[in-house]
């Protein structure tokens, strides 16, 4: 099977496969803006990661204050 069956049966036979080419600077452009996506994607699991340390922070702190109010 060559290039041209495996493409068709893809892609379909009236769709047409075409290439660019882009400038250094396009490529820079692109990649610079997949690093902040990945950036910021990093800082909402950091962000979520933070928010259930914190919250079992404050379980485990309530936790104690009761206790230490039931050996009072």
């Amino acid at each position: 099977m060559n290039d041209t069956r495996v493409i068709n049966q893809i892609s379909g036979p009236r769709m047409e496969v075409k290439y660019r080419m882009l400038m250094p600077e396009d490529l820079s452009k692109i990649r610079m803006q997949d690093l902040i996506h990945e950036a910021r994607e990093a800082r909402l699991a950091r962000e979520v990661g933070a928010g259930r340390l914190w919250r079992r922070l404050a379980a485990y702190a309530s936790d104690r204050a009761d206790r230490a109010q039931r050996c009072r």
